[in-house]
């Protein structure tokens, strides 16, 4: 593991959160980013087209570990759930759920790039605190990255279901 920072889970209950969302199945890892990004292209353009209403951060939900092809949604939490599915500029935007329940989460402070080492740190320490992580992992945007922007401030809340 790198020297990312160790973070220390909080342990929150949460209610479910309606979610629109762009899914992809099968997404070969090595090509994730490039998902993400059309995703959420796509997903501001529903938002500035006000065919949706944001409530809350722009969010990554992982439902399989991130290794060969993934299962990966690019979202935004909703005020009101989203009744049928959006096509917006070829890709289809869907109805989701973040789930709710007790939940792990813990906030990171710096690039993306250290994110999968921050990721396996927040989860070993979850196991070493006797909890068990679970599917759906989700990480949310707090600070949006722009041209200019400095990597270190980027904020990213990393929220794990527990047992």
């Amino acid at each position: 593991m790198s020297d990312a920072p160790k973070l220390t889970p909080e342990f929150v209950h949460r209610k479910p959160q309606h979610t629109a969302v762009v899914r992809g199945e099968g997404v070969p890892v090595e090509q994730m980013i490039a998902f993400l990004d059309d995703a959420f292209t796509v997903l501001r353009a529903a938002v500035d087209a006000a065919a949706i209403a944001p409530d809350g951060f722009a969010f990554s939900r992982y439902d399989t570990e991130l290794v060969g092809n993934v299962t990966v949604e690019a979202g935004m939490p909703l005020l009101a759930q989203l009744e049928s599915p959006l096509e917006f500029n070829g890709l289809t935007i869907v109805p989701g759920e973040l789930p709710g329940g007790e939940l792990a989460q813990a906030m990171h402070v710096g690039p993306y790039s250290e994110l999968a080492d921050v990721w396996q740190g927040f989860l070993a320490e979850l196991r070493a605190e006797g909890r068990t992580p679970r599917k759906p992992y989700w990480e949310s945007y707090h600070v949006t990255p722009g041209p200019g922007s400095d990597p270190q401030a980027l904020r990213t809340e990393l929220v794990a279901v527990i047992d």
